[in-house]
């Protein structure tokens, strides 16, 4: 007689249990619910269902990219993998559970079944199946929090005290599928094949089943409370990071689009004396934004930001997951003391940070430290708790528009000598519409002073249509910014794109990244039009329409602009433009390079490091064997020519900016 397969349930346990077992999940679900609203309520739902209303696609790929595919977790391999195993393990034991839930409670009572048949089979040979994978992740992880230890990771007695509850209920699940098919051996029962196995060494030993169904029974509601305990807990533990990230992926694509990009909390230009105070930066957790809130619960404490951050491997007070896990606490325990005052946070820890995005890019769930950081630092600078170092160099932007706190007579001298190179003052030109910013560094620093003449001759060489305006720039802001100073940022950047847009601007060329992402990126919210290129761009152009060549030879490797790799993507050009040398990459490359150390408002900082970054970062270059370091960033050459110094190793190694490696095409 064929037996149609289907599934069993409370087939071991007394009549009513199904009833009592509802009657116990009450108070569990509604603590469950209870959580779950308060969290999701903070949040700003309404915020949510407007980006997916405005950006469905984008909404979307967000969350199949970095939720479902976890993209970022798995450029980690072992722990991406083990990760993979345990939340799609635990995915489909859920699912299995809410078909049971449909079969039992649902479509029995209207004469129907859903848990039978060939489909039947296949959802217990997938469950077991995906249990084990469930298991298997949950032992890697204890191994690894137990044993294996990596620096990283934060050791918490919640994540091992989950990680133990989350193996019990997958270790008692099976428990209870072996005894099952032990006592009511079903003719299916191979297609639980753990069940199986587990039921066969149960006939083995002889088990005495009337002792077993009692032990059945007993397991079977030790196993539902633990289940249901674990459902009660999620929204009060880093068990939330389950919601809270699959959302913050789907918020935070702007991470992906407009990596390092700077939120603009107003618009200076628009406020009047009878404007209200907009609300500016982080000194209080009642200031967080709803967004940032969901950022803090979607934070799983992993580690990775720390692993790549240059200021905590200086050995700087700085600790990007710190900073997200301190603000977490402080929301969650409703702090609502100052920040700085309380000692949650000191002035070294907020502005030690360089701003080089690698936590923000490291994460896996989209989260920016970086972002918080610097709404920490908005908020110590309007209360005039800014580092000394930090306070002269804002004092030299008000007063002589350059963070250097120079005079403007340098920018005239400057001017004269990129005129007698070829440049023309754009005083003078008919119709330039394309400008070669130099910037405060080109000007103020002899280095890069350097570096402005080499560019100038290539574009001169090269026939290439644009003037100088370097006696009239000022500091883009960018300093200001990096530092809290929004006010003053945005002054001066109102300074530069008028000064621009009076001039009949149109293109902007320039060989700073911090320029390049000042005036590309940043000033689009104050309305800017002009287009920038960056001069690694313009230069592969060039050289590959014949109008410049390289004039290098030997061994070289690359040092990546944070700004320009990572923020940007800018990481085949210069290797586009070194093709055909020897060039070898350094272990930090491309969008996870090193960063020198000057970023943030670090270069006019003094905060204390155990070893400076530019130190470390010369360090790793240098393992390549490479006779010549090419950078993009004139603070990046700054930092690594002190360090070539610090070391002493000025004739064991040649950097240079990348401008210097040509020579226009007509020169034999």
């Amino acid at each position: 007689m064929n037996i149609t397969p289907s599934r069993e349930n409370f087939v071991l346990m007394p009549e009513g249990a199904d009833v009592i077992l509802y009657i116990v999940l009450a108070p569990f679900a509604a603590v469950f619910l209870y959580g779950l609203y308060a969290r999701l309520s903070s949040y700003g739902l309404k915020s949510i269902f407007r980006i997916l209303l405005e950006n469905p696609k984008g909404f979307m790929m967000s969350i199949l990219e970095f939720g479902w595919a976890q993209r970022r977790i798995l450029r980690e391999k072992k722990a991406g993998v083990m990760h993979l195993l345990i939340s799609y393990g635990a995915l489909t034991l859920l699912i299995g559970t809410t078909l049971v839930f449909i079969d039992h409670d649902i479509m029995r009572p209207l004469q129907a079944r859903l848990l039978v048949g060939d489909f039947y089979l296949l959802y217990e040979l997938l469950l077991d199946t995906f249990g084990i994978l469930f298991i298997a992740g949950l032992l890697y992880a204890l191994l690894r929090r137990t044993y294996l230890r990596p620096g990283r990771l934060s050791y918490k007695r919640e994540y091992t005290s989950l990680l133990l509850l989350l193996l019990f209920i997958g270790f008692t699940g099976f428990i209870l599928e072996g005894v099952r098919i032990y006592l009511r051996s079903p003719e299916w029962g191979i297609y639980s094949p753990v069940g199986a196995l587990l039921a066969s060494l149960m006939i083995d030993l002889n088990f005495d089943r009337v002792s077993l169904e009692i032990f059945y029974r007993g397991v079977w509601w030790i196993h539902a409370i633990a289940s249901f305990g674990g459902i009660a807990a999620l929204p009060f533990t880093n068990l939330l990071h389950i919601v809270a990230s699959s959302l913050n992926v789907a918020v935070s694509r702007r991470l992906i689009e407009a990596p390092g990009k700077i939120e603009t909390p107003f618009i200076l230009s628009q406020l009047s004396v009878e404007s209200p105070l907009p609300s500016v930066g982080i000194g209080r957790v009642s200031d967080l934004k709803p967004r940032q809130i969901l950022q803090l619960d979607a934070c799983t404490d992993c580690g990775r930001c720390d692993e790549v951050c240059p200021a905590l491997i200086a050995g700087t007070p700085l600790s990007p997951r710190s900073i997200v896990q301190k603000l977490r606490r402080a929301w969650w325990e409703k702090m609502e003391v100052d920040l700085l005052d309380s000692k949650t946070f000191t002035l070294d820890e907020v502005f030690a940070c360089t701003n080089c995005g690698a936590c923000e890019y490291a994460c896996p769930v989209l989260i920016s430290p970086m972002e918080l950081i610097i709404e920490l630092r908005r908020a110590l600078a309007i209360q005039g708790k800014v580092t000394k170092r930090g306070v002269e160099t804002l004092s030299s932007l008000a007063r002589t528009r350059n963070p250097f706190g120079m005079r403007g007579e340098e920018r005239v001298k400057l001017l004269r000598e990129l005129e007698q190179l070829g440049a023309k003052s754009i005083n003078n030109s008919r119709l330039v519409e394309t400008v070669y910013w130099v910037g405060c560094m080109g000007v103020y620093d002899p280095r890069a002073r350097q570096i402005v003449k080499q560019v100038v001759s290539l574009l001169v060489s090269a026939g290439v249509e644009f003037a100088v305006i370097c006696s009239e720039e000022v500091c883009n802001g960018d300093p200001a910014r990096r530092l809290g100073e929004e006010g003053r940022y945005q002054e001066l950047a109102e300074d530069v794109i008028r000064l621009l847009e009076s001039k009949g601007v149109k293109h902007v060329i320039t060989h700073c990244p911090h320029c390049y992402d000042t005036l590309a990126r940043q000033y689009k919210d104050l309305g800017a039009k002009f287009k920038v290129t960056s001069h690694i761009a313009l230069f592969q152009k060039l050289a590959r329409e014949g109008k410049i060549k390289l004039a290098t030879t030997g061994r070289l490797t690359i040092h990546d602009s944070c700004i320009f790799s990572r923020m940007h993507g800018l990481v085949e050009e210069p290797r586009l433009i070194l093709k055909g040398l020897e060039v070898h990459e350094t272990r930090r490359t491309r969008r996870e390079t090193f960063c020198c150390g000057a970023g943030g408002g670090n270069y006019w900082l003094d905060i204390k490091r155990v070893r400076r970054e530019n130190l470390i970062r010369l360090e790793e270059l240098l393992e390549t064997g490479a006779e010549t370091i090419v950078t993009e960033c004139p603070f990046c050459l700054a930092m690594l020519e002190d360090a070539k110094r610090v070391l002493g190793i000025e004739r064991r190694v040649s950097i240079k900016e990348i401008s210097e490696l040509f020579r226009p095409a007509e020169v034999n």
